[in-house]
Parts: structure tokens; C-alpha cells; sequence
């Protein structure tokens, strides 16, 4: 969401296309950035009070036979919660007047958990380093801009307009999920698209409009070829058929989370009416989809191509700022592809700010209901996976509404506080991660999770 508070006009464009033009030429030049930021949380969390459940071989050792045991856990209310990134910035001028350069994303939060596996020198810990962006570019004031390498697209953070997180941590958007144990959290914003590795081209602004397209060709980012042995499997960047292909291979960069052929394009206007700027946009993601492979090795397609359109407006005015977002998609929760006949999602965002100086105050919320599959797939005489169990249809729904404040006591130093309440419900199935609800399930078996978060703290961009 970071991308959506500090987007900025696209004024960077193609090399080959750029004519010469007297200039002083620069040397690469590397400089420092990022941010560090630090909280306090107060969190009520429904659902939460597991007993008697498995817990992924926590808590066992050596003497478990099994390797596995029934765990019970609680959880407080009050933790601290610290992250940091490290950007570095690479800028160079050629004598024709181009610019160039690259971006490198450093972050330390690749884990949601402290991974305990065996003796108590197998560690793998919450602040494991790994890249989260990187790419280089190429730009013309009169051109536009190219980049190439792991990048939000154009609907994907870099050109939305509507989303007003500039308060707090960015309200129901912002740092209140870390706070929270799934699956009452992550939030379907235009980041989950991914930063997968993409061409994007970002356009000059003329008469107030700019225009972003970006091509991928599935979802894997960085080096390699993303598979996890030595032959053709399903977390390889390249799959594009699957066994057992349900769309759930979505949860992480890097798997074959089921866009093949994925092109982002989203038009912008900026300008000012009487005084009051507006920014609108409008955009749309289209993308083929990875089929499905039976044991015979036939293969169709089982999963909707995904569609995803959006459109957003937002106003200013002496200090305020109103905006609205509304995203249409064949997909469900996190733009993950659905199978055939799932019901489509729709989701709307609201929010608005006001700053006084030093001080920003503001509120946003966000409402969608997202089809999912929550029962078995449907399979032929042939054990082809041809669709969702019509008895398994689930309508997800959830919402948020978040209120905070920052005050900025120095240069890049802000002092904040913010109150998020977020829940999830599905009905017929539990929203505690244990199995559908039913007469087998009786623990901690519900279909409405709810979770409210205090938090307050520091934040330092640097």
C-alpha cells in the first residue's frame, strides 16, 4: 500500500525511441532510503482459543513417535511489533538526456512465525531478510518510463486512485494485520496483485490524463525458475497445467498462483476544478489462467481466464481528502483464480483525511462479499477436474472500518495511533482454520470471525 501513498506522475519513457539532446552526462550515483517503524497493540480476536488441535509438529520432539501431538494455545491481548526495509537507489543520466537506474528492496519480515523444526540450533526466525522489489529503469520526460524486474503493475499499486491511507498506518490498509493470527487478516488491496516480474510501461501526463500497461507472463518473481525439484512441478514459474488445479496454489510469490499471460492497464486524469484536485482512474487486469492435468496426463481448462476491472475518484480541498474505490472481478479474495461457475467478487473502498499542518487525521473502511470454494471439486468418469461442487458454493464476506491519526514531530519522523476493526464471514464453513462447520466439528467451530486492534507507536522514512 506504500505504492498507493507515494505514486507519482509517470514522466519516463523508452531508450531507443529518445532523441539526442544537449545534456550534462551522470555517473550511477547510489543512495540509501526506507523506513523503520515500531508499535504498540492492543488486540481482541474471536476464535481463537484452540484446544486439542494439530499443530504442524510445534511443540513435539524426538520422543513423539507420530511426530505429531494435540496442542492447546491462548492468546493476550498486548505485543510489540517492529519492521524495517532498506531501500537503495541507483541513478545515472546518459548525455542524451536519458535517465536510468534501479531500485532495490530489502525487508526482514518473510516469516509470519518463529520456525522451531528440530534441535535448538534450527532456527528459522519472523526477521529472515529477503528482497521485496527490485527492478530497473529507463525514462524521458517527453517518452514516459520503462521498467523491468519485480514491480507493482499499474493496477497494482502504482496508479490507483480513490485509496486514502495518508493517516495512521494507513487504516484498514495499514499495520494492524500484523497484530492479528489468520485467517481474519489479510485484506484483498491492489498490492496482493504481486510484485511478479513484469515490463511496465508508464506514460507521460498530458492534458492531465497518463496512461500504465504491464505484461507478465505468470506470477513467479525472481531468479531461477521457481520449481522446487529437478522436473516439472507445480510451484515452477512456468506451469501452466496443474494436477488437482483448484486455484489455491495462490498464497505465496513465486508458486504458480494461476495467472498465465497477465496484462494490467490503467488510465489516470489529474487535474484541478475551482480549486479542488481531482485524480481519477480506471483500469482493468486480463489474464489466461493454468489448466488442469488428470493422472492420464489430458488436460483442460477448469478455472476462469481472471477479469478484474476498477475504477476510483478522489477530491481535494483545503486540506481534505475524500475518495472512493469500487473493483468488479471473476475472481475471489487475494485475485485468486476461480473455477467455473464461482461466483464472482466485489469489493468497496471509501476513506477520507484531513491534514492541519503537522497533524493528519482520517478514516477509511472497505466492504466485499468474495465466491468461494468450500467444498469438493467435482471430477468426471475420467478423474478430470470439470468443476465446484454446487453444494460447496460459499459467499465469503468481509469488511473493515479503521480511524487513526499521525503527528509528524520531525522530518520524516511521525508519531501515530490508529483502531482497526476487521471481520470474515462464511457462512457454513469455520473462520478458525479447523475444517467446515458440521456434526464432526465441535471445536471452536464458528462462521463469523471479529477482530478489533489498538495500536500506537512510531514510524521513520528515511
Amino acid at each position: 500500500m506504500r505504492k498507493i501513498l507515494l505514486g507519482t506522475t509517470a514522466v519516463v519513457g523508452a531508450a531507443l525511441l529518445t532523441p539526442a539532446v544537449a545534456s550534462a552526462q551522470e555517473a550511477p550515483t547510489v543512495r540509501l532510503g526506507g523506513y523503520f517503524q515500531a508499535y504498540y497493540g492492543n488486540t481482541q480476536q474471536t476464535g481463537m482459543s484452540a484446544t486439542n488441535v494439530s499443530m504442524n509438529n510445534i511443540g513435539t520432539d524426538a520422543s513423539s513417535a507420530a511426530g505429531n501431538t494435540q496442542q492447546s494455545a491462548r492468546l493476550g491481548k498486548n505485543d510489540f511489533s517492529s519492521d524495517a526495509e532498506v531501500h537503495v537507489f541507483i541513478n545515472g543520466k546518459a548525455a542524451n538526456g536519458l535517465s536510468y537506474g534501479a531500485v532495490i528492496e530489502m525487508a526482514f519480515n518473510q516469516q509470519e512465525g518463529t520456525d522451531r523444526p528440530g534441535g535448538r540450533r534450527t532456527t528459522n526466525e519472523k526477521t529472515t531478510g529477503y528482497i521485496d522489489e527490485f527492478y530497473a529503469f529507463i525514462s524521458s520526460p517527453t517518452l514516459g518510463q520503462i521498467r523491468f524486474g519485480d514491480e507493482d503493475g499499474p493496477m497494482g499499486g502504482l496508479m490507483n486512485a480513490g485509496y486514502v491511507t495518508n493517516f495512521g498506518s494507513g487504516g484498514v490498509y495499514g499495520y494492524w494485520e500484523n497484530f492479528t493470527v489468520r485467517p481474519n487478516r489479510t485484506t484483498t488491496s491492489p498490492g496482493a496483485l504481486g510484485d511478479n516480474t513484469k515490463v511496465i510501461y508508464l506514460s507521460p501526463q498530458v492534458f492531465g490524463f497518463d496512461l500504465g500497461v504491464s505484461y507478465a507472463p505468470n506470477e513467479g518473481s525472481g531468479e531461477d525458475t521457481g520449481c522446487i525439484n529437478g522436473f516439472a512441478s507445480v510451484m515452477c514459474d512456468r506451469a501452466y497445467a496443474l494436477t488437482n488445479n483448484t486455484g489455491s496454489y495462490a498464497f505465496r510469490e513465486g508458486a504458480a498462483r494461476g495467472r498465465l499471460n497477465e496484462l494490467q492497464a490503467m488510465l489516470r486524469w489529474r487535474g484541478n476544478i475551482a480549486g479542488v484536485g481531482i485524480a481519477a482512474s480506471i483500469g482493468t487486469l486480463q489474464s489466461g489462467v493454468t489448466r488442469n492435468i488428470d493422472l492420464a496426463g489430458n488436460i483442460q481448462k477448469n478455472l476462469r481466464s481472471p477479469q478484474i476491472y476498477q475504477a476510483g475518484l478522489q477530491a481535494t480541498y483545503l486540506g481534505f481528502t475524500l475518495g472512493v474505490n469500487y473493483t468488479r472481478a471473476n475472481t475471489t479474495l487475494f485475485y485468486i483464480p476461480t473455477p467455473r461457475g464461482g461466483k464472482d467478487m466485489e469489493q468497496w473502498f471509501v476513506g477520507g483525511s484531513y491534514t492541519m499542518g503537522p497533524i493528519t487525521i482520517g478514516s477509511n473502511a472497505f466492504w466485499g462479499s468474495y465466491g468461494q470454494l468450500a467444498g469438493t471439486p467435482v471430477t468426471n468418469a475420467a478423474g478430470q477436474l470439470i468443476g465446484p461442487d454446487p453444494t460447496g458454493q460459499r459467499s465469503n464476506r468481509r469488511w473493515g472500518v479503521s480511524v487513526g491519526a499521525n503527528y509528524r514531530l520531525a522530518p520524516g519522523m511521525d508519531i501515530l495511533a490508529e483502531w482497526t476493526h476487521h471481520e470474515t464471514k462464511t457462512p457454513g464453513s469455520s473462520q478458525q482454520g479447523l475444517g467446515a462447520c458440521g456434526p464432526t466439528q465441535v471445536n471452536n467451530c464458528a462462521d463469523r470471525a471479529r477482530a478489533s486492534i489498538f495500536l500506537t507507536g512510531v514510524r521513520l522514512a528515511f
